[in-house]
């Protein structure tokens, strides 16, 4: 074999694990095996009632609490969401009602980066969907979600 055709064949070699490697990631792509991060695309309508209580702590025992009350054009918040404003709240509240509403994805890859010693509990409704959702900060993964559902939790310290 002369060298050109040695670095004919290696180049057709090369393109068909080249070929074969996109044809699998297709594959996995459509599949949705290789889906990495949740796809939440849930969203509430505007319209729809949010009824929240936000459970916060910085440290174990020291424990914040604030509640989220819209229907309509009517807005409450009390506690440290005051500070967010009510309206806001519960429009951010109806935009990530797909992260609330359920939970992470047990398969997603996550960094080892602690992000802090926070936790915090969102409990309710938004419109019909039930909302029992938990919050650490304790892997990448959960420090962005936790950015995610800011400002319906407090800015870590």
């Amino acid at each position: 074999m002369t060298e050109v055709s040695a670095r004919r064949a290696l180049r057709v070699a090369v393109a068909a694990v080249l070929a074969v490697a996109v044809a699998a990631i297709a594959v996995l792509a459509s599949s949705g095996i290789a889906r990495v991060t949740p796809t939440v695309s849930a969203t509430a309508a505007t319209s729809d009632p949010v009824i929240l209580t936000v459970t916060f702590s910085r440290r174990p025992g020291a424990r914040s609490v604030a509640h989220l009350r819209c229907r309509g054009s009517r807005a409450t918040a009390d506690g440290f969401l005051r500070a967010v404003g009510a309206r806001r709240a519960c429009a951010h509240a109806r935009g990530i009602s797909g992260l609330l509403t359920s939970g992470p994805d047990p398969h997603r890859a996550c960094t080892e980066i602690f992000g802090g010693p926070e936790r915090a509990l969102v409990t309710g409704r938004i419109g019909d969907r039930r909302v029992r959702r938990s919050f650490k900060r304790t892997d990448g993964c959960e420090v962005a979600d936790w950015h995610r559902a800011m400002p319906l939790l407090p800015r870590p310290s």
